[in-house]
């Protein structure tokens, strides 16, 4: 509870100092929160900024904007990075993204050329087939007034003739569907509004075509409390534009949903005959439910259960009247199971494919040519395999993998699709002939590597933590790098939900590199590099080795003369936030930068956030004392030390943020402002149509994002190329 509320008189900091400038915008007077936690009381010294609806707090977060905005425009090669950008697009010719396949073997995605500012719907009868626009959305946005907005998501039907179509305004996550028919060349009349497929597991069509599922969100502005809760599934018949809700708290009070669950129901396959109800939310098992397909229409749907959360399983699959599933009990690094799906077995199941030692599985398929399978050494080295009979045989790809992703269509069909990417090789999507073991390379992702982007190297080594555990690091820079301790060096991480920080190519993130920077990711616990017990050791009050395993990979690659304190930066983003800033605040003298992208800094007050119930699964809840000590520990504002000098601080936060909302990071400015004594600049950039972490921004914004953080943080660093402008000062 609030016990009291005293006002803090701050001082106005501006530029000071005649003889060194400090680079900080105005401190804000702060309103003093006393909470009492299980017998502990805790100073919340700008609780005030918790209210964005108060013009003092917008003013100031202005304000801060403002200053921050002029300083890293005024950084000599800030420009010049949004031009590489900007080149490396026009080069590249096109970008690729939504990519779907129907069973018939037609190909639907959206495609932006580097001289347009939006993606079009694109479609090909086949990998190789002629490559057609069949819808303008420029076109569509101007014609309705919507020029503010982006297309986020695309699903086709199951033959292909109409495509559901997702558009969202810039920043914001809530989306209106409508349906564009291929056969009348025509958008539908219907508008199916408060939705967020590219956010909650997609859309979904009937078997039959006659309609499509979604979500349905009953609040809509992101700073709203409510936002996230009471969600539901809809299913929208074509031609209605009245949704039916038929998987929710409300809709079914016998089934044990909460509010801030996500209940979505799928259609895995338009020949299996069920569909899925999964209640979830942040956390990485589901309750999971099933149907006949055939009853949805009936006017109450019935839900039976098929498996709880208690069953670990991640994913699986109908084949006939069995599911095979992918489970993590009694096997951290995962097992591939069988059981009967109408009367299931989860206690003695058919074990498929035994847990490995080395290697985590990660995903499978199974086609009518057998069964494939992904296996993931420490989050980085992927395999795949294919199983027939009794006999497993490992497939060599073409292409280099960190990171493997597969689909198919069941059991009736041939075809496997495979999806590899690297830290340095760009995704590539290729068709595989098992058969003729032929592998068919689509050209609809465009992989040419940029000029300069060519003499990279990726390294992946195991170093001891702070308590002797072996942790995964994955290092990036360029051939000939010397280990001098000069090297600029971009240290990034995520380390919650039991996420892998899975290879990835981006020319956004490797300007770091070009730049003659390193890039180091630390695979700290809390993620899933090591399987389910990796998660485990990094969540809740096992939180702190996440930060500790952070720690422990800058104080190694420092020792071992790869970079130094001077030449350090950290980045964190979303509730990677945890991990930079509380490595911030615990060994403040590793660091010369510390970049935020929408980064969770209050933890204590978590879960009043929208979604924050969803975060308590994850990070605790105040209400339990144990828990309470856990996340006052990983709270990064809670921990700021009045009178240390901490380093350098850009921080970007969207006022559309659903998620990590602007107040969190902004109460950690504001009282960092007030708490440090080095000169280091703290700067706060605050976009009012920005959502969460960049979502549903346009390529250009994004490019300017990355230009601001690396040409401060090479600025700080003291790299040659990234000076402040004389006249800014």
């Amino acid at each position: 509870m609030i016990k009291k509320l005293t006002y803090i008189f701050l001082t106005t900091l501006l530029i000071i100092s005649c003889s060194e400038e400090v680079y900080r915008g105005e401190s804000i007077k702060g309103v003093n929160a006393v909470d009492t936690y299980h017998g502990i009381e805790l100073n919340d010294p700008y609780r005030n900024l918790e209210n964005l609806k108060d013009s003092t707090v917008l003013n100031w977060m202005k304000q801060q904007n403002d200053y921050a905005e002029n300083i890293v425009a005024n950084i000599s090669g800030r420009n010049r990075l949004i031009e590489i950008q900007k080149r490396i697009d026009e080069n590249k010719g096109h970008s690729a993204k939504q990519i779907r396949i129907i069973p018939s073997g037609q190909y639907f995605y959206l495609k932006k050329f580097a001289e347009e500012d939006v993606f079009n719907v694109y479609y090909r009868d086949s990998l190789h087939g002629e490559e057609k626009m069949i819808f303008n959305v420029n076109v569509y946005l101007k014609k309705n007034s919507k020029e503010n907005y982006v297309i986020n998501y695309i699903k086709p039907n199951w033959s292909g003739t109409k495509i559901a179509l997702s558009f969202s305004e810039k920043g914001n996550e809530i989306s209106e569907i409508v349906v564009f028919d291929r056969e009348t060349n025509t958008i539908l009349p219907n508008v199916y509004p408060n939705s967020a497929p590219a956010s909650l597991e997609g859309i979904h069509w009937l078997s039959d075509d006659s309609g499509f599922m979604c979500s349905y969100l009953p609040y809509t502005d992101p700073t709203d409390e409510n936002f996230w809760l009471d969600t539901k599934t809809f299913l929208y018949k074509i031609g209605n534009d009245k949704g039916k809700d038929i998987f929710s708290k409300n809709n079914n009070p016998e089934l044990a949903i909460n509010i801030e669950d996500f209940p979505t129901v799928y259609n895995y396959s338009n020949d299996d005959a069920y569909l899925f109800g999964e209640i979830s939310g942040d956390s990485d098992y589901q309750d999971m439910y099933y149907m006949h397909e055939s009853e949805i229409n009936a006017e109450k749907t019935k839900w039976n259960l098929l498996f709880t959360k208690d069953e670990k399983i991640s994913r699986f699959m109908v084949v006939g009247k069995d599911i095979i599933y992918l489970t993590a009990k009694n096997a951290s690094n995962f097992k591939i199971c069988k059981t009967a799906l109408e009367n299931p077995n989860f206690e003695s199941p058919e074990v498929i494919i035994t847990e490995r030692e080395d290697a985590v599985i990660s995903n499978f398929q199974i086609t009518k040519d057998g069964f494939f399978y992904v296996s993931v050494k420490n989050g980085i080295e992927a395999k795949l395999f294919h199983v027939k009979d009794t006999t497993t045989k490992e497939i060599n790809l073409p292409s280099t993998a960190g990171s493997i992703s597969i689909g198919s269509f069941g059991t009736n069909h041939a075809d496997l699709r495979i999806y590899t990417s690297g830290w340095t090789n760009p995704l590539m999507i290729y068709e595989y002939d098992v058969n003729k073991n032929n592998f068919s390379q689509s050209n609809i992702i465009n992989s040419i590597f940029p000029d300069g982007f060519k003499d990279f190297t990726a390294e992946e080594i195991e170093i001891p933590s702070h308590d002797g555990t072996m942790l995964p690091v994955s290092l990036i820079y360029k051939k000939g790098m010397k280990k001098n301790s000069k090297n600029p060096t971009l240290f990034y991480s995520y380390g919650s939900y039991g996420s892998s920080l899975s290879p990835f190519f981006s020319t956004n993130f490797l300007l770091w590199v070009k730049e003659g920077g390193i890039i180091v990711m630390p695979h700290v616990r809390g993620g899933g590099e090591k399987g389910d017990a990796w998660h485990k050791a990094g969540m809740k009050t096992t939180k702190p080795n996440s930060w500790k395993d952070f720690i422990a990979a800058v104080e190694y690659m420092i020792a071992n003369k790869y970079t130094s304190p001077d030449k350090t930066v950290i980045w964190g983003t979303s509730a990677g936030g945890i991990v930079v800033g509380r490595a911030m605040t615990e060994r403040p003298d590793l660091f010369k930068a510390v970049l935020g992208f929408a980064p969770a800094m209050n933890m204590v007050r978590s879960e009043i956030q929208p979604n924050g119930l969803n975060s308590i699964k994850e990070f605790g809840t105040v209400k339990d004392s144990t828990e309470f000590r856990a996340l006052l520990e990983m709270d990064s504002y809670h921990n700021i030390k009045k009178g240390e000098k901490y380093p350098a601080v850009l921080i970007l936060a969207g006022l559309k943020d659903g998620r990590v909302v602007a107040w969190d990071p902004a109460k950690f400015v504001a009282k960092l402002l007030d708490s440090s004594t080095s000169k280091s600049p703290i700067l706060f950039l605050v976009d009012s149509d920005a959502g969460h972490g960049g979502i549903n921004l346009t390529e250009n914004k994004l490019h300017v994002n990355y230009a601001n953080m690396f040409s401060f943080a090479f600025w700080q660093t003291g790299h040659p190329d990234y000076k402040l402008d004389e006249e800014s000062k």
